[in-house]
């Protein structure tokens, strides 16, 4: 690590560090030696194979606790605050909220100042928001600076009680090294969707739009990109009872590299993200924003942060959640209008390329970091 940058540790609640592309551009990109601390809401390893979790059936650790009366949680702080003090760690990015709670009186005690980035459900999923409320209004009172990712998301902390002034509104950013852009107009008329199967992306509502899609459109395809999460099994069978597993195929977990390649074959990128019952939303979609980089034109839902990226009829189409006619039509707009299709591709990547690339996201989140570190 280079000794002329500042340390600073980023929060990270998966137990792959490098799973989530917003984590992983703030480890390779920030202008700091970062020290990635992940897996669980109280971290588990930080870099080079460091241990914080404590072995609770270790005889020597079972014996330290009898006669100090400290619990396993309480040695996992001991030893994260430990290794911030060891590492002169000047700043915390806590990457959702439940990785600020645990760690947010060492900040306090250690005079860290606390970085609070959220990114969706931990702002909006009601069963989190009353179990947590206190931990809520401590976290506010003792960060420094709270991140959101759309308009939407601002105005929901503001009503959980977070101070406007700490409220700073950063969006993410592509990889312009990947995502370029092309004319998509003469493509086949192959429609892709990129995301987790789970239920604010609504992949099952896609597909059934789809299938409107299909009767006036029987040469259309979809495919689908994502991983193995809670709704794909329901997706796959749905698409078996609606007899057309020839038009739609899942397509796993991809690289960036080939879900760059999988945007410049498609005529149009297709997302229906929806409020879940338990409130829960998006923050704003990247795939969505890749794809306006690749001028695929999308189709998707007024919904958390999605009309934050994309001005409806210029740079992308719009419906209302849960609204599978129009979003189907839409879809078929895509496909039959290709001058539609050309000029809102083309707008669509000159907006983003202007206005939501890496660099501006990197950019805009260490001015809020350094501002921070050099406020102490």
């Amino acid at each position: 690590m280079q000794t002329n940058k500042p340390n600073i540790a980023v929060l990270s609640l998966n137990s792959n560090k490098y799973s989530e592309t917003f984590i992983h551009n703030q480890i390779k990109y920030l202008p700091a030696n970062v020290h990635c601390l992940y897996d669980g809401s109280l971290p588990k390893f930080g870099p080079n194979g460091v241990q914080f979790e404590v072995d609770g059936k270790s005889l020597c650790n079972f014996l330290f606790r009898k006669f100090t009366d400290i619990t396993t949680v309480e040695q996992q702080q001991k030893n994260i605050e430990q290794y911030f003090i060891k590492n002169n760690i000047k700043a915390v990015v806590a990457n959702y909220a439940i990785t600020a709670f645990p760690i947010m009186d060492i900040c306090k005690r250690n005079n860290i100042p606390l970085i609070v980035h959220f990114h969706g459900w931990t702002a909006y999923r009601k069963s989190l928001l009353v179990k947590h409320e206190e931990d809520y209004k401590r976290m506010f009172a003792i960060a420094s600076a709270v991140i959101v990712v759309s308009k939407d998301m601002y105005e929901q902390l503001q009503k959980l009680g977070c101070p406007k002034e700490k409220l700073t509104i950063i969006y993410y950013g592509f990889n312009d090294e990947l995502f370029a852009y092309s004319d998509h107009s003469e493509n086949d008329s192959t429609f892709l969707s990129v995301g987790r199967f789970c239920d604010t992306k609504n992949p099952h509502l896609t597909i059934l739009a789809f299938h409107q899609v299909l009767q006036s459109l029987p040469a259309a395809k979809l495919n689908m990109i994502g991983g193995d999460e809670n709704l794909l099994n329901s997706c796959i069978q749905l698409v078996k009872s609606l007899k057309i597993e020839e038009r739609v195929s899942f397509l796993g977990i991809k690289s960036p590299e080939e879900v760059a390649l999988e945007m410049q074959k498609a005529i149009a990128f297709v997302q229906h993200s929806a409020t879940t019952i338990e409130g829960e939303k998006e923050g704003t979609p990247v795939s969505i924003i890749e794809a306006m980089a690749s001028g695929l034109p999308v189709v998707a839902t007024r919904h958390a942060g999605i009309p934050d990226v994309i001005i409806e009829n210029e740079s992308g189409l719009l419906c209302n959640e849960f609204d599978l006619n129009e979003m189907a039509q839409l879809m078929l707009k895509t496909a039959n209008d290709k001058a539609l299709n050309q000029r809102i591709g083309k707008n669509a990547s000159d907006s983003v390329h202007h206005h939501f690339t890496m660099q501006q996201y990197i950019d805009k989140l260490w001015a809020v970091i350094d501002d921070k570190i050099q406020k102490q």
